[in-house]
């Protein structure tokens, strides 16, 4: 019997098989008049989906580092919170990463020194290590939470009164726009603490400012951006929405620390 392959790919395909087992794609068996089989390929739907919302997400967040200001409406609802979840997955991962070459050092000294002692020393040094990285993990994603909530509420609260309607995914697109600079830089701390270990964690600290002060001025953007209510001027919105975002901060701070 003559071998079959994916008509998407041109994988070698089993007898009988329903998927590709290279790209995904599904087969057809279609039995003709003459009794022989024919296969066709059906796209699997859920990897076309992925890769066309991957697809459009990666040109609206390069177009929103490009000019965070003009990129407009995205055209997901979804990409905004996409953005939010990729700054929390890379703080964790380099949290990880960080803690994993920290405990690697503790380790390394401790194997020089050699000894029970060493090692109990080594291991309850390891343990405050891993339980501190645990609750920089748990402040990071809460502190993202309560930026993009408190950055929502002060905006609807900025244009109480102007009818217009605050629509949450559409709100957290545009936050997202100002502040996916932060999130490219993020990933670039990732790499460089992937590369240079420890070593990278000056100038990590250095990007970590710029990270900051982008986030700021996007939250703060993205309140006051736009129509806003006569009720209520935009000095002392702003002034209540940083305050509410510092004092939030050390709230979720001590909670971290006693969790």
């Amino acid at each position: 019997m003559s071998a079959k392959f994916c008509p998407k790919c041109g994988n070698e395909l089993k007898e009988g098989a329903k998927f590709c087992p290279k790209c995904g794609a599904q087969i057809v068996q279609n039995v003709q008049s003459s009794g022989a089989q024919n296969q066709n390929v059906v796209p699997n739907q859920s990897a076309e989906q992925a890769k066309n919302y991957a697809k459009d997400f990666f040109k609206w967040f390069w177009d929103s580092v490009k000019h965070p200001s003009l990129s407009g409406k995205a055209s997901n609802k979804y990409f905004g919170l996409t953005s939010f979840i990729a700054s929390a997955v890379f703080a964790i991962l380099s949290v990880m990463l960080i803690t994993s070459k920290i405990n690697g050092a503790i380790d390394l000294a401790s194997s020089g020194l050699g000894g029970d002692t060493a090692s109990s020393i080594a291991s309850v040094f390891q343990n405050l290590v891993s339980d501190g990285a645990g609750k920089v993990e748990l402040f990071s994603v809460l502190m993202i939470v309560a930026f993009v909530a408190l950055a929502y509420g002060f905006r609807a609260f900025a244009v109480a009164g102007t009818g217009e309607k605050t629509d949450l995914f559409e709100f957290i697109n545009k936050l997202a726009a100002y502040t996916n600079i932060s999130v490219m830089l993020s990933a670039i701390m990732f790499l460089f603490l992937l590369i240079g270990g420890l070593l990278a964690l000056p100038l990590n600290m250095f990007i970590f400012l710029f990270v900051v002060i982008n986030d700021l001025i996007g939250f703060t953007y993205a309140i006051i951006d736009g129509q806003n209510s006569n009720k209520f001027d935009k000095l002392y919105v702003l002034l209540l929405a940083h305050l509410s975002l510092i004092i939030v901060f050390f709230i979720v701070f001590f909670k971290s620390l006693t969790a």
